[in-house]
């Protein structure tokens, strides 16, 4: 693990207690005043400024940390074990005093994350989910519950942050019963001040307004019964915390909802939704679209603290890159490639946007990038191994914001080695020259001499491929990449062709000479190998028949023309069919020729 200053002097702080052993989980304090590190022997915590050690907590085998909103209390997770130690009460959540390293106590958790135990803004509840209620404890009295919230069905429930804090819970449909979402004043839980019922909703996720009131619903399916998406259907919905106004967000295109994301200084939200392309939007609070940031395959929206510029990009499966706007003007203001990013943050001045590549997300090119709102790459770092990276929490109101953007700082060079790992990548190191970019060609056409003309084309796909790339090398036989080329044996390879020879003599004479009267079909050939003609008709019906035939082609002749005229593109056997129409007509006309000259020797 380590520490550095942020850009534009990016440099190694010292850690006076730096681990020795593997760190399996580093966390800042929500308020930037602690940062706490765990690995198998101990947990530590230090202060954030000075890095010297504020407290230790010497319990083996905690694998993950989490703190309150003010930093006071520090929660630890430890997977279950049915083999505790003597004397240990079995509770592998725990709550611990930040400043003295004091247990307070704790419960039992099978699987962790950050809603495992959830915090009112002023610390004064702790709230966790048992079956059918949710309760609240006090820190300082965790063996005892406090206040209970029951309702039968709960399965997540969400604290806002805010001064006058609100828990929502979700209880899912059950049968015909929808699904429902209900709010409620923290210690007043006797009626809701806000609830929403709606179908096609298996689980939820809540995202709360910085001020905590308004929440937006995630809704999710797990399956699409319409077969249109492989990831369920969603659906959003818009509800007041004091329980005036609710409704679902009205999204104009058809798919999933990817993102969802505040404005943290004013009452408006972004949604990234739609099949891909898809489409980025601005709503005001009353749901109203007031913006439209138009579509691209981006599936991540993010403001910078001060609700000022907004970061829209494209992760995951997408090829990296990130649009940054200009809140006020909503004008674009840059476009950065963050290809094979795995997270992505702001950092708390709302000036410089960070992406990193982590394992085991993607185990090459690990590193850090720190761009400028303005675009301008100002840090970067390579790591063999990255596994986790975070800014120091600070408030946006230390970083006042500036009528106009301003400019990025001046002096800094970084060109990294795009998409690259080993020597040759860092801050100052020059990029290679970009490969020149050609036509795509085909793995089996790779290896082939396009200047060699003496092949000829097997097949129409082979002279496709001709006017593409050129002819075949004379030798176009496969070979596996890699694999070592066998040697000819010339002695071996004459023996093999005798062998053949001899096995096929004493076939023939087995069989015996075909009989006059029933010549083979290899001696009724001619002498060229080639197929006889088809006889050409002489009765009536025969010319008739022919002449149908020959109409018929005509016809399927015609509607390609259409098709060609239409701007569809032909197959070559297609064009070389459109092509043979003079030669038809020409046969039609000989055949109706040859047909009245036979009509008047008939009839008579």
């Amino acid at each position: 693990m380590g520490v550095w200053t942020a850009p534009p002097k990016a440099v190694s702080a010292d850690v006076a207690d730096k681990p020795s052993e593997e760190v399996r989980a580093l966390k800042y304090s929500p308020n930037g005043q602690y940062l706490a590190w765990t690995t198998a022997s101990e947990t530590r915590v230090v202060d954030a400024q000075t890095l010297a050690t504020v407290a230790t907590i010497a319990r083996r085998n905690i694998v993950d940390v989490q703190f309150s909103p003010r930093g006071t209390y520090l929660i630890t997770w430890e997977r279950l074990s049915s083999n505790a130690a003597e004397g240990d009460d079995g509770k592998n959540l725990r709550v611990w005093e930040a400043a003295t390293g004091q247990t307070l106590g704790g419960f039992k958790q099978n699987n962790f994350s950050a809603s495992a135990l959830q915090w009112t803004d002023d610390e004064r509840f702790c709230a966790k989910l048992f079956s059918g209620e949710v309760r609240f404890y006090t820190p300082t009295a965790l063996q005892r519950v406090a206040l209970k919230l029951a309702l039968d069905g709960i399965s997540e429930f969400s604290v806002s942050p805010g001064l006058s804090p609100s828990v929502a819970v979700f209880v899912p449909e059950r049968g015909s019963k929808p699904g429902m979402v209900r709010m409620y004043n923290v210690g007043s839980f006797a009626q809701p001040t806000a609830s929403k019922t709606f179908f096609k909703a298996d689980k939820v996720e809540f995202h709360w307004h910085r001020l905590g009131t308004n929440l937006l619903v995630l809704t999710q399916t797990d399956v699409d019964k319409t077969g249109r998406s492989y990831y369920g259907e969603s659906a959003l919905y818009f509800m007041a915390a004091a329980g005036n106004f609710d409704c679902r967000v009205p999204l104009d295109r058809d798919g999933p909802i990817h993102d969802v994301a505040w404005n943290p200084e004013e009452k408006e939200f972004a949604v990234s939704y739609g099949f891909m392309p898809a489409k980025t939007a601005l709503f005001n609070h009353r749901a109203e679209m007031v913006h439209d940031f138009g579509t691209a395959h981006r599936n991540f929206i993010r403001f910078n603290p001060h609700g000022r510029v907004l970061a829209i990009a494209g992760f995951g499966n997408l090829s990296g890159q990130v649009d940054l706007w200009d809140r006020r003007s909503l004008k674009k203001v840059a476009t950065i490639d963050a290809q094979n990013a795995s997270f992505c943050e702001w950092c708390p001045d709302g000036r410089y946007l960070l992406a990193a590549t982590l394992s085991p997300r993607l185990r090459v090119d690990n590193g850090i990038r720190i761009w400028h709102y303005s675009g301008a790459l100002v840090y970067f770092k390579e790591v063999s191994e990255l596994y986790q990276v975070d800014w120091r929490p600070a408030p946006a109101s230390r970083f006042p914001q500036r009528s106009a953007l301003s400019p990025a700082p001046a002096g800094i060079v970084v060109s990294p080695r795009p998409g690259g790992s080993g020597p040759g990548s860092g801050p100052g190191s020059p990029a290679p020259a970009a490969k020149p970019a050609t036509a795509y060609r085909p793995p089996h056409a790779r290896t082939r001499d396009a200047g060699s003309q003496s092949a000829a084309p097997r097949s129409l796909a082979d002279i496709a491929e001709q006017r593409l790339f050129g002819a075949p090398a004379p030798s176009a036989a496969r070979t596996v990449p890699g694999a070592p080329k066998k040697a000819v044996d010339a002695a071996a390879e004459s023996k093999r062709r005798n062998r053949n020879k001899a096995k096929k003599t004493e076939k023939t004479e087995k069989i015996g000479e075909p009989s006059p009267a029933a010549p083979s079909a290899v001696s009724a050939l001619p002498a060229d190998g080639q197929q006889p003609p088809a006889a050409a008709p002489t009765t009536e019906v025969e010319i008739l028949k022919r002449v149908r035939a020959l109409k018929k082609k005509v016809g399927q002749i015609d509607s390609l023309v259409k098709r060609r005229d239409a701007g569809e593109a032909l197959e070559l056997n297609q064009l070389s069919k459109i092509e043979s129409r003079s030669e038809i007509e020409s046969e039609i006309a000989e055949l109706n020729q040859q047909l009245s000259q036979l009509t008047p020797s008939t009839s008579a």
